[in-house]
């Protein structure tokens, strides 16, 4: 079930687009565009900011001066041995390191967008030995004097922490998330996901990473230092289990070798990214040493650097220091084309974190790059998600896989929606090694709510398999509120940054149908000013969904810092769709919408009756066409159905002081016995 995502809200391609320069303690904007393209390069790495998130949440974590002071003997010492001809490793010189691949997808086949072909995979694989080799005749050999062969090999993983052979690829379907922020990564995918960090290079690949308001092509974990025996403390066993390189999906591999995959358009298509990335996993800095030209990356051979560079155009930042900026080192941000080096004093980092430190050095003798046990008996459970969060119907389609030697000619499956009683379902077929099939379970209904359905199997050839961790899936759906209108009405009152407050109505694909700004010129749009008050009604159709989206872009909401502002989404009855005002950098509601049964026009009712002003400040009138019955009595609701006011109604024509209202949206409800009717109105 397709849930709410953050691509939906908040995508960007990189660009910083000056909106206005607050005062106070604000913060420098990036322009969002609810899924608009409206710049065209995404931040390269947040792997410098990672490793200072990591420092603040493990105060005892190294931090970058004694992380240092504690690499640069083992350094030299690197140095030294490679002058020399010698190697630290006590194995070959050239050190394998198995990979796994964690592919987290949302549900789409393999092969298609986020959810890798093979193929794709394969092709990242083979860069990064390209890259890492200086391999002959590839686009990671370079004739640079300083260039290195790192002499690192990658190999996917032939066996998972079990022993079990794998393909060293992992394919997570979560549901429909199409796009991970740092903080959902680091808290709940990674902890749940990942292998052995002290045997395998753990690489996820997700659909879009986000950082506050940019858009990310990676980010790794920096090696740790290790300590003296019996001291502890220092950060090593608290971010094990986030260790690992993350890799949005379309940095990922090479259009070169696989051509049919799905790549950066921006010349992030030759998996560079992922060289970037597993170069800070094995301790190397950006080259401008993420600082001016006084900043060190703690290689003599890559000259200084003042700033990232983009493109492959020659260029000096730091004009007073020798050599060029090295732009054709992984460790810039220039385009995947112009880059083949890794220096040999990077080289030397390399091995002296390989050789030293926790995590690193036990990847050299790790098994994972030998092939595992293949079980007699094995079949596993995928189930892949549903593409719409207000569907009323949920179609399970589980895909069977045989991983074991012996053919799978039967299965049962038992499975539940939101732990409802078990149901169980029996199959027959012919499943050969490695082979999959799709099996289509009976129709689920669904109401409005949170839904989770699961499914085990529980015997594969009339009796249990030998792999009992691969044989069950489980899918959490949430599925919107219906509302009976032909309209919604959008009000939203800013704070005292109203520049900072965008907002759009997204449909069923998450496309922008309205917004308050111009998301294909945003900088020729008229931005809400300070303390406005804003209504606009945008009309929808039955049976289509919709995603209400608004965003700060400074991240602090619209209440209640710097003023009182709010928002509210409402049907034509009156009857709140979203509300709000107090969150951090957006907020998004989906809904959809059926057949509208009660008001057409805000403020107006089926018999006639108005509203007027609205949004009025200080009085509300109510007019009754002359003739009518009247209504015996009214009650007024605020937008958290809370009874403000009430009281009988005199006459055709009455008036409410509404003075002492707070500011916001309210319900006026009119009783004549068993009769009703709402209205909607605004106070500012």
């Amino acid at each position: 079930m397709k849930n709410i995502t953050f691509k939906a809200c908040f995508m960007m391609m990189g660009l910083t687009v000056a909106l206005s320069a607050s005062a106070q303690q604000k913060q420098p904007k990036k322009a969002k565009a609810f899924g608009k393209g409206i710049s065209v390069e995404a931040v390269k790495c947040a792997s410098t900011e990672y490793e200072q998130m990591l420092q603040q949440q493990f105060p005892k974590r190294a931090t970058t001066p004694q992380f240092e002071q504690w690499l640069a003997p083992k350094v030299n010492a690197a140095r030294a041995q490679r002058l020399a001809g010698t190697t630290p490793f006590s194995t070959n010189t050239v050190v394998t390191i198995p990979v796994v691949v964690h592919v987290v997808h949302n549900g789409d086949p393999i092969g298609t967008d986020e959810n890798l072909a093979v193929g794709q995979i394969l092709s990242q694989i083979t860069v990064l030995n390209q890259d890492f080799r200086r391999m002959a005749n590839t686009p990671g050999f370079n004739t640079n004097s300083v260039g290195a062969d790192v002499e690192i090999e990658f190999c996917l993983a032939q066996q998972d922490p079990d022993g079990i052979a794998s393909t060293g690829i992992t394919r997570h379907n979560l549901g429909g998330v199409d796009g991970w922020d740092m903080e959902s990564i680091e808290s709940t995918l990674k902890p749940q996901t990942q292998w052995d960090p002290e045997k395998y290079l753990n690489i996820w690949v997700v659909d879009y990473i986000y950082i506050g308001f940019g858009e990310l092509a990676g980010y790794a974990q920096f090696p740790t230092m290790s300590g003296l025996p019996g001291l502890e403390g220092l950060g090593l066993t608290e971010t094990a289990e986030t260790d690992g390189v993350v890799i949005a999906h379309k940095y990922f591999g090479s259009s070169d070798i696989y051509p049919e995959g799905t790549y950066d358009e921006w010349g992030g298509d030759k998996g560079r990214s992922a060289t970037h990335e597993v170069g800070h996993f094995f301790g190397l800095r950006h080259i401008w040493g993420d600082g001016d030209c006084s900043a060190d990356d703690f290689c003599a051979d890559t000259p200084v650097a003042s700033e990232p560079n983009s493109g492959c155009d020659p260029v000096d930042t730091c004009p007073a220091s020798p050599g060029m900026d090295m732009i054709e080192n992984y460790m810039d941000y220039t385009s995947d084309t112009c880059k083949n080096v890794f220096t040999l004093n990077q080289k030397d980092r390399i091995v002296a974190v390989l050789a030293n430190s926790p995590r690193r050095v036990s990847l050299i003798t790790s098994p994972g790059c030998t092939l595992g046990v293949v079980p007699s008996l094995d079949g596993s459970l995928q189930l892949p998600g549903v593409n719409s969060y207000c569907s009323t119907t949920f179609e399970p389609n589980l895909i069977l896989t045989n991983n074991g030697s012996t053919a799978i000619t039967t299965a049962t499956i038992s499975y539940s929606l939101d732990q409802g009683a078990p149901t169980t379902y029996s199959w027959t077929g012919n499943l050969a090694y490695g082979d999959d099939t799709t099996i289509t379970l009976p129709t689920q209904a669904l109401e409005a709510g949170a839904h989770t359905f699961n499914a085990t199997l529980t015997l594969v050839n009339g009796v249990a398999d030998e792999i009992s961790t691969n044989n069950s899936t489980e899918i959490e759906m949430n599925i919107a509120t219906s509302y009976a209108t032909a309209n919604i009405t959008v009000t939203v009152m800013t704070d005292e940054y109203g520049d900072e407050t965008i907002w759009a109505l997204l449909d069923s694909d998450e496309n922008p149908i309205v917004a308050n700004i111009d998301l294909d010129n945003p900088w020729a749009s008229e931005f809400y000013n300070s303390n406005q008050l804003y209504t606009q009604t945008v009309p929808v159709a039955a049976g289509e969904c919709y995603i209400f989206a608004i965003l700060d872009l400074a991240e602090d909401g619209i209440c209640c810092e710097f003023g009182q502002g709010y928002y509210t989404v409402t049907a034509d009855d009156g009857t709140v769709i979203a509300s709000g005002g107090s969150f951090t950098d957006q907020e998004m509601t989906p809904f959809s919408v059926s057949e509208p049964m009660g008001l057409n026009n805000p403020g107006t009712s089926l018999n006639g009756t108005k509203l007027y002003p609205n949004p009025a400040n200080s009085i509300l009138n109510i007019s009754m066409p002359s003739g009518n019955v009247l209504p015996e009595n009214f009650t007024v609701y605020n937008s958290l159905g809370q009874v403000v006011n009430s009281g009988k109604v005199t006459s055709a024509d009455m008036s409410l002081d509404i003075s002492g209202f707070a500011n916001g949206v309210y319900i006026i409800k009119l009783n004549k016995g068993n009769s009703s009717e709402t209205m909607r109105f605004v106070k500012y």
